[in-house]
């Protein structure tokens, strides 16, 4: 994981179309891998993107929790000087959590997985690193352009702003830049 993973400037909404094939990536990784419960796509910051449940979970929680803990590990492995870390696995009585980076270029996310007890790690792994793989190509693909228009929009405020004094750009850069 790198260490721009939870340094975003600001969040960026997904766009429809990302969030539309996200869930078709979620859909195939549930019900083409054995014993995963439930799967949810979250924004580094906390926030869910997609989820596909077959059990009843609170998604904004879960969001919210997972992605405090991959920050928290994230912190761990830096401090015993250990670099790169994607995923963890927390391993219950009655079943197994496993939070992955999604380290996509535009717009990092999170990909928490819940599982039953007795499943196949290697192959939970495996089919969480074939979604991951293609959701950062879809990144790629639905985030570059929203994300240099915002930026190219900011840099457009920052040069109104030096040539006019302008006092209602000020909240306007304050809520968007």
């Amino acid at each position: 994981m790198n260490d721009q993973l939870f340094q975003m400037e600001s969040r960026i909404k997904p766009s429809e179309q990302f969030i539309a094939l996200s869930n078709e990536v979620l859909h195939e990784l549930i019900h083409t891998t054995s014993g995963i419960e439930g799967v949810l796509l979250s924004s580094t910051d906390g926030f869910e993107v997609n989820s596909i449940f077959q059990k009843t979970y609170d998604g904004g929680k879960l969001s919210a929790v997972g992605s405090s803990i991959l920050a928290l590990v994230q912190a761990l492995t830096a401090e015993a000087q250990l670099t790169g870390c994607r995923s963890v696995i927390l391993d219950a009585e009655n079943g197994k959590i496993m939070i992955s980076a999604v380290p996509s270029q535009f717009q990092p996310m999170i990909v928490i997985v819940v599982t039953k007890q007795q499943v196949l790690l290697g192959q939970i792994m495996h089919g969480m690193n074939k979604a991951i793989n293609r959701l950062i190509e879809l990144d790629k693909e639905f985030h570059k352009y929203t994300v240099n228009l915002y930026h190219n929009y900011c840099k457009a405020l920052n040069s109104i702003e030096g040539f006019f004094h302008v006092p209602h750009i000020q909240p306007v850069k304050q809520s968007i830049c």
